[in-house]
């Protein structure tokens, strides 16, 4: 296999398994049943797609590079050590903060499918995989979190802007 495209399907190995860690943080900090319950679905989904993205690398007789992985994991923990100062919980600038680390990962990992799309014809160990399928649900998962992002970012924003105000009322920043 070309040496770039082992690296550059590395890398984004590595990068999932610090997105791993985060989602792990955020279902710890979950809100709710139904938010943990997100998570833990989302975590198994990134989970899935690092199996592919072995079974890629593999495919092409190559192994998974475990320093990268390495690198990713610790990279997304210390990354976590600063969202952990700022809170994780609901309300928190580091929550937000985290989802939005976390949608601007799975954009990548979209990007990363539709680039292996383009790829794909002409590597024929990769024949049979739905790369389309893979971004279509790139776009679902970060949808999805897009859509908890603003919430988190509505609920840490606003009670910033509340506290250097002196406002607490839920309706309205005055």
């Amino acid at each position: 296999m070309d040496e770039k495209l082992n690296r550059y399907l590395n890398e984004h190995l590595g990068g999932s398994a610090g997105a791993v860690g985060l989602i792990r943080s955020l279902t710890s900090s979950a809100r709710d049943a139904e938010e943990a319950a997100f998570f833990n679905d989302l975590e198994h989904k990134v989970e899935k797609d690092r199996a592919i993205l072995k079974d890629l690398i593999s495919r092409l007789g190559e192994s998974s590079s475990s320093l990268l992985e390495v690198a990713g994991s610790i990279t997304g923990a210390a990354s976590r050590l600063k969202l952990n100062w700022d809170g994780m919980e609901p309300g928190c600038l580091g929550r937000f903060e985290g989802m939005e680390v976390l949608a601007l990962g799975i954009q990548g990992k979209r990007l990363l499918w539709v680039m292996m799309a383009e790829l794909a014809p002409f590597i024929s160990e990769w024949g049979g995989v739905d790369f389309a399928g893979l971004e279509l649900e790139a776009i679902a998962q970060r949808d999805a979190v897009e859509k908890r992002r603003v919430e988190a970012g509505v609920d840490a924003l606003l009670e910033v802007a509340r506290r250097q105000r002196g406002v607490f009322d839920d309706q309205a920043i005055v």
